[in-house]
């Protein structure tokens, strides 16, 4: 006989309900029946690879004949890039090819059609790269550039991002709404409850700092481009190198045979993987961008930090009404994460984002 089956799951802090039909002898599962597989441990498949150091991850993919990329990042929080002077460092022996705002072809990132701003908005946003024979000629490029930097005004600090008097960085102000869930009538409900709570909290930025870097190797052989990429989403790197360089799905090809650490950063494309490519199709031979300790710092994302105000109501010793509405400090990263989650499923709430330059922008 046909039975509905209630399925509740949490995942990242947001619960799921959903119902499902379950005909004949399908789920749920009979008790007191000894199964062959489920709830039995079993060997991982890969874990004799892992211990013996046989495992091969992004890190350790070295083709030949190829290339190492190394990426120059502003100094300032905020500032306009007037000026690249790349003449030194394309003299240098050994360095292939240089990009920067002036020559890199449109690569769209994230709502943006470059990867290369005309205005900087964090200590570490990419101003130019270099492709050289090794990693030590990349690094001495890069000392060698010269840019002209207009320094702008900015705040480091959430709630002054999200006040009148901080500079403007978009023209719609520092503050845009991701998303509104509503559920019922909260204000109604506030004001019938017995009781309502106010409460203010802040959380910090939070790091990921995954042991093997964010990094990618892209190769091109003219036809197809193969990047190796640490990553916890291969269709999403493989997406946002379609988005950036206007290629088909048949002439990406994403590989990661094993992954050091992502804790959620790891989701789809980075800027380093799109440089990769972009030079790999420019030279035609494979190139590595992988980011040092410090970049993974100050480049490849975060939990952002929040301001978030709770208000609780209820009567008769029940929670009647919940309104929530969090700013997360995203900055010009445009790292962002679900603040709201654990509040939506039952509640009506709200959150939103600013972009004021990154919080430790002005320890540089």
């Amino acid at each position: 006989m046909p039975r509905v089956v209630k399925s509740r799951e949490e995942f990242e802090g947001e619960i799921f309900e959903s119902l499902v039909l379950v005909e004949g002898k399908d789920l749920p599962l009979p008790s007191g029946v000894d199964f062959t597989e489920i709830g039995r441990s079993r060997r991982r498949v890969d874990g004799l690879q892992r211990v013996t150091g046989r495992a091969r991850y992004t890190q350790d993919v070295y083709l030949p004949g190829m290339l190492y990329a190394r990426v120059l990042r502003s100094p300032y929080p905020r500032a306009r890039v007037r000026r690249i002077d790349t003449k030194k460092a394309e003299k240098l022996p050994g360095v292939r090819a240089v990009l920067h705002r002036f020559n890199a072809p449109k690569a769209a990132f994230r709502g943006e059609e470059t990867i290369f701003r005309e205005e900087v908005r964090f200590v570490g946003d990419e101003v130019a790269a270099v492709a050289a024979d090794d990693e030590q000629t990349a690094v001495e490029a890069l000392r060698l550039i010269e840019v002209d930097y207009e320094l702008l005004p900015h705040v480091v600090d959430l709630q002054e991002a999200i006040g009148d008097m901080a500079p403007r960085l978009d023209t719609d102000g520092n503050v845009a709404e991701a998303a509104t869930h509503k559920r019922g009538d909260a204000k109604r409900a506030l004001k019938e409850a017995e009781f309502v709570v106010d409460a203010t909290y802040r959380t910090s930025t939070q790091v990921h700092n995954s042991l093997e870097t964010h990094g990618a190797v892209a190769a091109w052989d003219g036809d197809q481009l193969t990047v190796y990429e640490s990553t916890q989403h291969t269709f999403g790197v493989r997406q946002g190198l379609r988005t950036a360089l206007k290629l088909p799905y048949s002439k990406i090809r994403v590989l990661c045979d094993y992954m050091g650490g992502g804790f959620g950063s790891k989701g789809g494309a980075g800027k380093y993987s799109i440089i990769a490519s972009l030079f790999s199709m420019q030279l035609v031979r494979p190139v590595r961008c992988v980011l040092t300790r410090e970049e993974e710092n100050i480049a490849a994302g975060n939990r952002s930090a929040t301001l978030q105000q709770f208000r609780i109501g209820g009567k008769a010793g029940r929670i009647t009404a919940i309104e929530h509405t969090s700013w997360a400090n995203v900055g010009q990263g445009r790292w962002v994460a679900n603040p709201t989650g654990p509040t939506n499923v039952r509640s009506p709430s709200s959150r939103r984002w600013t972009s004021s330059p990154r919080r430790w922008g002005s320890t540089r």
